[in-house]
This record gives C-alpha cells, sequence and structure tokens, in this order.
C-alpha cells in the first residue's frame, strides 16, 4: 500500500514537469514566436522567469503551505495554482500577462516540488527512502515531460488557426491537474505530520500507518515503526522548530549549506537549458527539416523516462558518492565530444557528426536521470530533522534554483553568439561538478 500514495505522489509531481516541457516545443513554435515577438533575450526571459517565483516558493511559500495545511493540500492548493497560471498564459495577452502567468505556474510547482517531496519522504519505508525520493519524483517529471513533448509534437501540423497549436498544448496540462487534485482524496496525509499537528490522537496516525504498511493495529512491523515516530515526536518538543531552529544551531546551519550544494548538483551542469531549449537546439544542430527536432525531443523524453528507473536498483546499492561522480565524468565526456564535434562542424556540413552530437545530448540527459537528477533531493530530504524538514528542505532547493536561473535565462543569447563552442562552458561546468562533488561527498558521508 505504501507504494500506490508514492507512486500518486510521482504522477503529481509531473504536473512541475508540464509547464517546463510544454515550453520547451512552444519556444520552438513560429506561431508563438511571431505572437509574441521573441527572439534570444526573450527566449531566454520566457523560459527562466518561472524559477524567480519558484525560489519563493522554496524560500517562504512551500515549506510553510505544506507546514501549516499538510501535504496533501499543499499539493490540491498549488496545482489548482499552476492551472490559473497556465489559463492567464493562454488567454489571448500581452508579452507581460505571459510573464504574469509563467510566475503564477512558478510559485505553484515550487509548491508542488517541495510539497510531493516531504510525503514521499514520511510515507516511503525508511530503508528505501532514498530510493524513493529520487526515483519518484524523477520518474514523475519524465513523465510530465513526454506527454508534454509528444503532444506539443502532434499539435504542430496544425498550423490553423492561428496560435491554436500552442495555446492547445499549454491547456493540455489542466485536465490532467484536475485529476490528481481527484485522485490526492484517496489517499492519507503523511503520519509524521498528522503527529506534529495532532500529537494526542495516536489512533489517527496508527490507522494511517496501518494503510502505508499493510497490516493492522496489532502488525509488529507497524507498532515498531508508531512507537518510533512517538519518540521521534517527543525528542523533537526539546528543540526549536521552523527557520529559528533551522538557523540558531551551527551543525544545522552546516547541513543547510550541504543541502544548498547538493541541489545545485542537480542544476549547475546545465541540463536545464539543454532540456529547455533542446528543440532550438537540435535544429541549430541540423536537424531542422519538418518536424525532425521535435521527433528527436520526443524519443529522448521516452528514453529517459525508462532509464529513471534504473535509480531505484543502483542508490542504495552503489551509494550517492558513487553514482554522482559516474554520472558527471560520463556527461563531462559527451560533452566533451559534443564540443569537439560542434567546434570542427560550426555549419553542420557532416552528418555522421551530426548524428554522434545527438547520441551524446542523449547520453547526457540519460545519465542525468539515474545521477545528478534524482540524487540530490534524495539528499536533501534525508539530512534534516522532521523539526525543520519542511523549511529546510524548500531552502536547501535555492541551491537548484540559482544554477539553474543563471545558466538558462543567457543561454540563448550566449548560444547565437557564440555558436557551438557554447558547449565547452557546460563540459567545464560538468568537469569541477566531478572534482567538487567527491570532496564534498566525502565531507557528507563523515559529518551527516
Amino acid at each position: 500500500m505504501a507504494t500506490m500514495p508514492v507512486s500518486t505522489a510521482s504522477l503529481i509531481s509531473k504536473t512541475r514537469a508540464e509547464p517546463l516541457g510544454i515550453m520547451t516545443v512552444i519556444l520552438a513554435d513560429e506561431q508563438f514566436v511571431a505572437y509574441y515577438n521573441v527572439d534570444a533575450n526573450r527566449t531566454g526571459t520566457i523560459a527562466a522567469v518561472p524559477w524567480a517565483s519558484t525560489g519563493l516558493a522554496q524560500l517562504f511559500v512551500g515549506g510553510t503551505l505544506a507546514n501549516l495545511v499538510g501535504r496533501l493540500w499543499a499539493i490540491r492548493i498549488s496545482i489548482s495554482f499552476m492551472i490559473i497560471g497556465v489559463v492567464v498564459q493562454s488567454v489571448p495577452n500581452t508579452y507581460g500577462v505571459l510573464l504574469l502567468g509563467r510566475l503564477m505556474t512558478g510559485l505553484g510547482f515550487g509548491c508542488v516540488y517541495i510539497a510531493t517531496s516531504l510525503y514521499v519522504a514520511e510515507c516511503a519505508p525508511r530503508m528505501l527512502r532514498g530510493s524513493f525520493v529520487g526515483t519518484v519524483t524523477q520518474f514523475g517529471y519524465q513523465l510530465g515531460t513526454l506527454i508534454a513533448f509528444w503532444t506539443g509534437y502532434g499539435m504542430s501540423f496544425h498550423k490553423s488557426p492561428f496560435n491554436v497549436a500552442w495555446r492547445v498544448s499549454n491547456l493540455i496540462q489542466i485536465p490532467i491537474g484536475v485529476l490528481f487534485i481527484i485522485i490526492s482524496f484517496w489517499y492519507p496525509e503523511s503520519p509524521r505530520w498528522l503527529l506534529e499537528k495532532q500529537p494526542d490522537n495516536h489512533d489517527r496516525v496508527l490507522r494511517v500507518l496501518c494503510k502505508l504498511r499493510m497490516g493492522d493495529a496489532e502488525s509488529e512491523h507497524v507498532r515498531t515503526e508508531f512507537h518510533e515516530l512517538v519518540a521521534a515526536h517527543q525528542a523533537r518538543s526539546h528543540f526549536d522548530t521552523g527557520y529559528k531552529g533551522l538557523f540558531k544551531s551551527k551543525g544545522m546551519r552546516k547541513r543547510l549549506l550541504y543541502g544548498l550544494y547538493a541541489t545545485a548538483l542537480q542544476q549547475a551542469g546545465g541540463i536545464a537549458a539543454l532540456t529547455m531549449y533542446a528543440a532550438i537546439i537540435y535544429r541549430s544542430l541540423g536537424w531542422d527539416k519538418g518536424n525532425q527536432a521535435l521527433s528527436i525531443n520526443g524519443i529522448q523524453a521516452a528514453l529517459q523516462l525508462v532509464i529513471v528507473l534504473v535509480n531505484t536498483f543502483t542508490v542504495d546499492r552503489f551509494g550517492r558518492r558513487a553514482l554522482l561522480l559516474a554520472g558527471f565524468a560520463i556527461q563531462a565526456l559527451a560533452l566533451l565530444v559534443l564540443s569537439s564535434l560542434t567546434t570542427a562542424f560550426p555549419d553542420n556540413s557532416n552528418k555522421a557528426a551530426a548524428v554522434v552530437e545527438v547520441a551524446m545530448l542523449f547520453i547526457v540527459g540519460l545519465t542525468y536521470c539515474w545521477s545528478n537528477g534524482p540524487i540530490p533531493p534524495a539528499i536533501a530530504s534525508e539530512i534534516f530533522p522532521q523539526e525543520v524538514r519542511d523549511k529546510a528542505f524548500g531552502f536547501s532547493l535555492l541551491g537548484q534554483t540559482v544554477c539553474l536561473l543563471a545558466l538558462t535565462q543567457p543561454w540563448p543569447r550566449f548560444n547565437s553568439q557564440v555558436g557551438g563552442k557554447s558547449y565547452w562552458l557546460l563540459f567545464c561546468l560538468n568537469s569541477v561538478l566531478l572534482v567538487s562533488s567527491d570532496l564534498w561527498a566525502r565531507k557528507y558521508r563523515a559529518r551527516c
């Protein structure tokens, strides 16, 4: 039973991926580009602006909301707010209103990500928590991206009426979001959150544990976990909670720095730029006939959905450090080959080189799905105690957001000015991350 609400949370987490995946296709839509007069600067702004409000969610709103109303209601409220943002983006509007809608969806999916990650971490069995948090959230993200890419691909064939294709692609998120809100009512709230808010209502917490662990009130494994929860809650009563507890302790501040760095590893290599502008990138590499770029994009998304399941079997067997190091090493090598080819053939005159370039981008994306994609949020959700986890996890995600904004917003202009040589930057970043993540992982393992 535990896998059912956790699996649903993975599907719910895909609602944060759809705005990103859909925009990948929309940014390559000629009618959208003409409607908003999109150039390289506007492309970067449209792609990156949601992360500004996501940062707000991570800093204040997401953890506070999940703590006040519970993990499930935080998910429902956040998805509803995202739906409003999608409507704002899709109705006839100006460039400024489009950005407003993007900011609204950014705030919503920031809160969704925090609430779903907390829910999964608190409902998953203790021994499987790392693989559940990493794999489940990443699987949900890749599923949302897959649906978004192929929806956009299908709508790309519709050129009339004018501006309908990209609007329909955007609006398809609404019924899916509503469906997940409805499904969420069939699942129990996090037992840890219930114990925090209703410490005297042990019967309700026990009933929830029975559902999650497929047992009854007399089952030994249920009773053991229940007593552990109660004992942990009583121990936490002696500590400060929220932001006060997070910043007051020197040890907790260290953990916060570790969390910030862990989530930064997810985006510091430039994966968001490669994903957000994937269709544009494939076109720039010579795959610009008809819908070639969108087809390649969709195939990559399908493969990534499958490969993310590798993390289920590897994260607890090989450990976080080994997977991070292997991932950054493979990504750096693939980017080295890509950069060499795009520098040698800037005019895309060599078809064999163009095929290898696509293969290298596939390798980078597929590696991300079992390495620095799922591992960082798993680490960030594990290193904080329950009394500060909601605030600390959200705050840690700022590392991810800052790196994403720093690379994604300027990338279109940088790529248009530098051309194929721009990928050398990503190669250098991943090489640096390979070394730094090894040093950081040693300290993390020793202190946390």
